[in-house]
């Protein structure tokens, strides 16, 4: 093979791994603007703005700091009235590294919404240390929930976030999670993967998860080569319904296992909930996307 053909062969393959290694995970992030309407949910409540960030997986590399940095500056500049953090702040297990946790507490730390900011943790966080990354995010101001819920209270109405333990790691209860909660009150449910969607009651308003990163690679006319999911229902991005019930599942802003993204961007997602009067899917409905918007 001479000179010109391994040039040929090399070419291409360099700028598809600069691409899914460097550019794509590092230098794009997209936000998506989705609107969710829901039957249970207070009107009074309509337009509420509600940022959903996923799977940060902060590293160690130099240009984590930026990335991390960016995330959050862009969190702030899409004023949204609350922000719920749905987990794996970090790279967990023997096999990943993750950023210092009082740097990364420091970058949370200044995400902030009129009505708060709210966390669960995800699995790589109880592989990292569950107990390190509780007092990372308390530390921070970020109001943590691990089978537990809060009262959010507004001008215009009240309303609860509710979070379960990362059902992949730990012991998970919705009963502790909903307990308390006013009856008829709009609930916005937080589990970090999206296989528990049957099990969730039916008082829940909305869902929102993360955990499978869109599949993190993509190819053309194949999609996601991995769901990270492990039940029939494959909710790997998007927004489903399901005996009245919503889930949205963010395709997030990190890596696992390998750090590349290709064709499947890290995005921050920002919702806007209102209510919603119609007939719910017998089988999970997947919904078309609406807009997105690249920074």
């Amino acid at each position: 093979m001479n000179i010109f053909a391994k040039l040929a062969l090399f070419v291409p393959v360099f700028c598809l791994w600069v691409w899914a290694f460097v550019v794509e995970p590092h230098m794009i992030l997209d936000v998506e603007e989705v609107p969710i309407k829901i039957p249970n949910w207070d009107s009074r409540l309509d337009g509420l703005k509600v940022a959903v960030v996923g799977d940060i997986h902060a590293g160690m590399p130099f240009f984590e700091d930026r990335r991390v940095r960016k995330i959050v500056d862009r969190i702030n500049s899409l004023k949204p009235d609350i922000v719920l953090l749905v987990g794996d702040y970090v790279n967990g297990g023997w096999y990943q590294s993750a950023m210092d946790l009082k740097k990364l507490g420091g970058y949370l730390g200044n995400i902030k919404a009129p009505f708060g900011v709210y966390a669960i943790l995800g699995n790589h966080d109880y592989l990292y240390g569950a107990g390190e990354i509780r007092k990372m995010i308390n530390s921070t101001g970020i109001k943590l929930l691990e089978n537990s819920n809060a009262k959010v209270k507004t001008p215009k109405g009240d309303f609860y976030i509710s979070g379960i333990a990362d059902p992949l790691s730990a012991d998970y209860s919705y009963s502790q999670a909903l307990e308390g909660i006013e009856k008829n009150a709009p609930v916005i449910f937080l589990s970090h993967t999206p296989d528990v969607f049957r099990e969730i009651p039916s008082e829940v308003g909305v869902t929102f998860s993360g955990h499978t990163h869109g599949g993190q690679v993509r190819l053309p006319f194949i999609g996601a080569l991995f769901s990270n999911t492990f039940r029939g229902d494959k909710l790997v991005e998007g927004e489903y319904r399901r005996d009245g019930k919503t889930i949205f599942v963010t395709r997030g802003l990190g890596t696992s296992r390998i750090p590349a993204r290709f064709m499947c961007t890290p995005v921050i997602t920002l919702v806007t909930l209102d209510r919603d009067t119609r007939q719910s899917a017998a089988q999970p409905e997947k919904i078309p996307k609406k807009s997105k918007d690249t920074l």
